[in-house]
């Protein structure tokens, strides 16, 4: 599901005032100026202010909030159980059962303004495929579009992707594609947190390198 505006339902908690939009100044009033009495975007505190107004709505309806992620509700009775997962404005909703995850979606409408985006197919880069009884999350789609960015779509792939042998040494002379070099880790850093932490040892060792790379890294 998304939230439609979703920092303007966020509640200020001190007083804020703004100059008068362009196109909208009160004529023989123009020193004025108008005090908010709710969130804004391009707010610095809209982001918060909205997280905290979720927290407030999701945990008074029986949810609880997930200690290692305070974007991760869940709430579970005896036989049913719901898994809400916000991220900005977009959430994932999953459950037991249906009638959990459609009274989960009316409490939140009731709530906030909402688009119901249907069965999740892709979310954050990571597709999820459904067989049989099984989820199976992806990312094969990314690392391919990462592949063909970067001009490596035609490499050959291997088991192994880094040889533990191979002695790195810090670059001593000019940098080389410094910038690139970044992004690339970066967009194999998000291929490892999500789905393949296969990778994480070549990334892990390659990063040190980031701010100075040479050819052989």
């Amino acid at each position: 599901m998304d939230v439609k505006t979703a920092f303007l339902n966020g509640e200020l908690d001190e007083e804020i005032y703004m100059k008068q939009p362009e196109g909208f100044v009160v004529q023989g009033q123009e020193h004025k100026v108008c005090k908010l009495v709710k969130s804004l975007y391009r707010l610095k505190q809209a982001p918060k202010q909205w997280h905290e107004k979720f927290d407030k709505v999701i945990v008074s309806n029986g949810f609880r909030i997930h200690q290692s992620d305070k974007c991760v509700y869940s709430k579970f009775t005896e036989n049913r159980g719901v898994i809400v997962c916000l991220y900005v404005d977009d959430m994932l909703i999953f459950g037991t059962d249906l009638d959990s995850i459609q009274s989960t979606k009316d409490m939140l409408s009731s709530s906030f303004s909402m688009k119901d985006m249907g069965v999740a197919d892709v979310i954050l880069g990571i597709r999820i495929t459904r067989q049989g009884g099984n989820i199976v999350l992806s990312q094969s789609h990314y690392i391919e579009k990462i592949l063909k960015k970067f001009n490596h779509f035609d490499c050959t792939p291997i088991s192994t992707p880094y040889d533990p042998h191979v002695k790195l040494y810090p670059n001593t002379g000019r940098a080389v594609s410094q910038l690139d070099y970044s992004r690339v880790i970066g967009s194999l850093m998000y291929a490892m947190t999500s789905t393949r932490p296969d990778i994480a040892y070549a990334v892990g060792k390659l990063s040190r390198y980031t701010h100075n790379p040479s050819d052989i890294h």
